[in-house]
């Protein structure tokens, strides 16, 4: 029987408006209403995850390959536990949608005029909302059916519009209660006014006028007509421009702009880490990540040798200079533009998205002429293949992988040891192709986001992670299994943290070293064959292997190519004393 219009529906057809067709759940009894409502629904499914951590994970993964995600739990110990997640999102810019079902209006006034204490519960007080103040950018509590829709609306129209976490608590009680059908449909909202328009409202108020002046700069020039000059007139000087581009790029949708903007003037461009893949890493003008030592000696050479940086979208993190600075100290870049505000030399304009700013320098640069200066690059070639003898090392994996990855594969690389020189040098040849939790950096992330990444279509995910990541959120294959995902695990096994010892003390690492490794960085050996079996249940669709040279793992590819529809846990056994020749720099020489 067809469910009447009610708070439950609402929500829901809202999410299938907007693209939604996966919420990743756990379920509790706050919310046991809300997940037999979404069961109901066409358009969208529930994704039953292990926790509530890794449901957030998912829902993050999954907004950052298909636009905006969704998660629901309860309250108290469900929305404790997903906080973690949430957090993650806010930081990064990952629009994710919190659902979370807390107890009825009655049960509220019995535990405020009765004393009563119900199960989940901290006090009467918001305190849910009190932490998630800082990790979402609207909160809304339904306890009235009739204000439902406004506050459902609210919150992902403000979700949508800054590309961050919002959060939605609705009391048990109101789920079925009838409320009218959604009106029209929701879309982003700009997030403030264009200068000149401003100036124009102001203009009959002299106080208003000074206040724009204080906050916005001088009336003349205004932003955009003042940044968009200085950046020609630098283009038009230098010898060697190179575009540094970074997340901003793929958040805001601005690809096609950046590549118009590159067919103008025809200059190599690097990436942030935040920004890998948000352009192709086939076309030929790009050059490879810009990230301190994790940076190749071809995408180095030319960055010391350009004259002027161009950086769009780039967010300023101690993550793109790991190790030490790039080329100086602070931002090495010449003209940055990012989270809306442009500084050109010295001069600094506020107010300027980067999507007016490309339009704006597209114009200029087609009305002006703009005679290009560099002779096209080409991305070098990838590392040969080792030789399928060889025991595999993190060098040898990653040489492996990066011949044997295609345009339908969506990494989603953990943070640790193997990115940095690692998955960061991947050749990504799909735009976004690259996911990768690189400022929050919380270990666990990659296996359930690369559970809600899988939900992408025409998509076979790839997770590279290593053994200590991996043993946080592992339970997450078993609901791969249970969904037919046909993701594929990597688990790179050396039975260590490798990265926390590494930046502890490298002793351990260096040439024929007998240093122990510190005792809080050795991890319990795990049996990845038997722990697939586990986690499926011996599911025909569920591969696993262990591997130790390049032949195995070559075996595997093929293996994996056979099978499109399995899910795959493959173990890369790692002598523990191995790191990438990319860490060099951390590890003293003897």
């Amino acid at each position: 029987m067809a469910i009447k219009p009610c708070v439950g529906t609402y929500l829901a057809t809202r999410l299938i408006q907007l693209g939604i067709k996966h919420l990743f759940a756990v379920p509790g009894d706050y919310t046991s209403d809300l997940l037999e409502i979404i069961d109901q629904q066409n358009g969208i499914e529930r994704i039953g995850c292990c926790n509530e951590l890794n449901a957030g994970y998912a829902a993050d993964g999954y907004a950052r390959a298909n636009g905006l995600g969704a998660v629901t739990t309860t309250t108290g110990v469900g929305a404790f536990s997903l906080l973690n997640a949430i957090g993650g999102a806010y930081v990064e810019k990952i629009p994710v949608i919190t659902i979370i079902g807390t107890l009825s209006n009655t049960k509220l006034l019995d535990e405020i005029n009765a004393g009563e204490l119900f199960h989940h519960n901290v006090n009467t007080s918001d305190f849910v909302k009190d932490v998630y103040k800082n990790v979402t950018v609207a909160f809304e509590r339904i306890t009235n059916p009739l204000m439902a829709p406004a506050q459902i609306d609210r919150v992902i129209t403000a979700c949508i519009s800054q590309s961050r976490p919002a959060a939605i608590e609705i009391m048990e009680d109101c789920y079925y209660m009838p409320c009218p059908e959604p009106q029209g449909l929701l879309a982003p909202v700009p997030l403030y006014e264009p200068f000149s328009v401003l100036l124009e409202m102001s203009a009959s108020n002299v106080y208003a006028k000074q206040i724009v002046t204080a906050v916005f700069g001088p009336p003349a020039p205004a932003p955009v007509s003042g940044a968009v000059p200085d950046i020609y007139n630098l283009l038009k000087a230098s010898k060697k421009p190179v575009f540094w581009i970074g997340k901003e790029i793929s958040v805001y949708g601005l690809e096609e702009k950046f590549l118009k903007l590159l067919s103008l003037v025809k200059a190599p461009f690097t990436s942030s880490l935040l920004g890998k893949s948000a352009i192709a890493e086939n076309n030929p003008w790009y050059i490879g990540v810009y990230n301190g030592v994790f940076t190749t000696d071809y995408t180095q050479n030319i960055m010391k040798g350009c004259d002027c940086i161009i950086g769009l979208g780039v967010w300023n993190t101690d993550l793109n200079n790991f190790g030490k600075p790039t080329l100086s100290a602070g931002n090495p870049a010449t003209v940055f533009a990012s989270r809306d505000v442009v500084k050109v030399g010295e001069e600094l304009y506020v107010q300027v998205s980067l999507e007016i700013l490309l339009d704006n320098l597209i114009d200029v640069i087609e009305a002006k002429g703009y005679t290009p200066v560099w002779n096209q690059t080409n991305p070098p070639p990838l590392p040969p293949m080792p030789p399928p003898a060889a025991a595999l090392t993190y060098d040898n994996f990653f040489a492996t992988l990066n011949n044997n990855l295609t345009t339908n594969n969506l990494v989603v690389a953990e943070i640790g040891l193997s990115t940095f020189g690692g998955s960061s040098f991947l050749r990504i040849n799909r735009q976004n192709g690259f996911l990768g939790q690189t400022i929050w950096a919380s270990i666990g992330w990659s296996v359930p986001a690369g559970l809600g990444a899988s939900f992408t279509p025409n998509t076979r995910a790839i997770v590279v992670v290593g053994d200590g990541a991996f043993k946080l959120t592992c339970q997450e294959i078993s609901t791969m299994v249970k969904e037919k995902r046909n993701t594929v695990i990597f688990v790179l096994n050396n039975n260590v943290y490798a990265v926390e010892q590494i930046l502890l003390n490298p002793a351990p690492f260096e040439k024929n070293s007998t240093v122990p490794f510190e005792a809080a960085n050795i991890l319990q050996r795990w049996d990845y064959i038997s722990l697939m079996k586990g986690f499926s249940n011996n599911d025909a669709t569920a591969k696993s292997a262990n591997v130790n040279t390049v032949q195995d793992l070559q075996n595997v590819f093929v293996s994996i190519k056979a099978n499109p529809n399995s899910t795959f846990l493959v173990n890369i056994n790692l002598n523990e004393r191995d790191y990438p020749a990319a860490w060099g720099p951390f590890v003293p020489k003897n």
